[in-house]
């Protein structure tokens, strides 16, 4: 009788075991079927349209819509699972630690970290909001969002091979890119009290982490849901995002902002204007400025490199998941002031 017992007791284990197996491998597989099936749809967007008769306005649309979100869904998908691992496997406040404890040389390190996480600045959000949770302050977080899309080597290389008979575009671009966002994080870091930055579901958030890691026991689990969590949370706000920059796109005239390049304050208002609307991920909007490099001023171009960005309607779908809207506005209002003051800079003096 003992030995039955034993062996019941054996097969009913193994058999929980195998169920909390399949369980886990599940629910890692359903947030990557989800995201081939969107990728699938996404690379036949064109062979529906092609089939699918619609007014000139509304395929206009519909193309440049899903051209920002088709551009923009594999950083953010890199990056929400860049930011599951983070949260997943690395210790709590472990950036922390190793970060420099004054915040001058605290921000200038985390300035640089695109070139450890080379994502553009969608596949940034999930990792910034991961980083918190593991204990930055929101003003540090906001220096590494600002500067990261721009210095890391895959941006740098873009810009260098767009602009290789103007190197002076790619320096003015870096480094603008890096005073602005440290400067920003800077006047953000000087308020008391930072959390006030912070929407109230993602302080909950951040102060979830410890309760869960003592009800979990498998990091399958954990890391499954910490990437569905951010996944599904950005890829809300970035179709939300490509939906009014398409309108926008859509129905504002280009040859209006086209007209005025001439002029180097109208051609920086312009560009400024146009990266806010166009919502180009910084991994290629070096391309895109290139066509415009002829009819605009050097300063417009790098005023346009610089706060694309940083700020852009996609950017604050994606930024409104985490931080409040005078944060947002701030950061707008600085941001914008800077990058043109870049532009005028680099208009007089190169």
């Amino acid at each position: 009788m003992v030995v039955v017992k034993q062996v019941r007791y054996n097969v009913v284990m193994v058999s929980n075991r195998l169920t909390k197996r399949i369980t886990q491998g599940r629910k890692l597989v359903l947030p990557m079927v989800v995201v081939l099936l969107t990728l699938a749809v996404l690379s036949s967007s064109d062979y529906l349209f092609d089939k699918i008769l619609l007014p000139n306005r509304a395929q206009d649309f519909a193309t440049l819509s899903l051209s920002i979100f088709v551009e923009a869904f594999p950083f953010l998908v890199l990056g929400s699972l860049l930011a599951a691992v983070v949260n997943t496997y690395v210790p709590a406040h472990t950036f922390e630690k190793l970060l420099p404890k004054k915040g001058v040389f605290r921000r200038a390190i985390l300035s640089l970290m695109g070139f450890l996480f080379p994502v553009c600045e969608c596949g940034n959000v999930p990792l910034a909001r991961s980083l918190m949770i593991q204990g930055l302050k929101p003003s540090e977080a906001v220096t590494f969002l600002l500067a990261a899309p721009v210095i890391n080597p895959v941006t740098i290389w873009a810009t260098w091979a767009a602009f290789s008979y103007d190197q002076s575009i790619v320096v003015s671009r870096v480094a603008a890119t890096f005073v602005i966002a440290n400067i920003i994080g800077y006047i953000l870091s000087l308020k008391k009290r930072e959390q006030d930055f912070l929407t109230m579901d993602f302080v909950a958030l951040c102060d979830a982490p410890t309760k869960q890691e003592r009800t979990t026991r498998h990091r399958a689990d954990k890391l499954s849901s910490n990437f569905t969590h951010e996944a599904f949370a950005m890829i809300k706000m970035l179709a939300f995002g490509a939906i009014v920059a398409g309108v926008v796109q859509s129905f504002v005239p280009r040859d209006i902002l086209v007209s005025i390049g001439s002029n180097v304050i109208l051609s920086i208002l312009a560009m400024l204007l146009l990266a806010f609307v166009v919502s180009i991920c910084a991994n290629v909007d070096a391309f895109f400025a290139l066509s415009f490099a002829n009819t605009f001023t050097a300063g417009s171009i790098v005023s346009f490199l610089v706060f694309g960005p940083m700020i852009d309607i996609k950017m604050l779908a994606l930024l409104k998941t985490t931080f409040k809207n005078e944060l947002l506005i701030t950061i707008t209002i600085l941001s914008l002031l800077m990058s043109a003051l870049a532009g005028l800079v680099v208009s007089y003096a190169f």
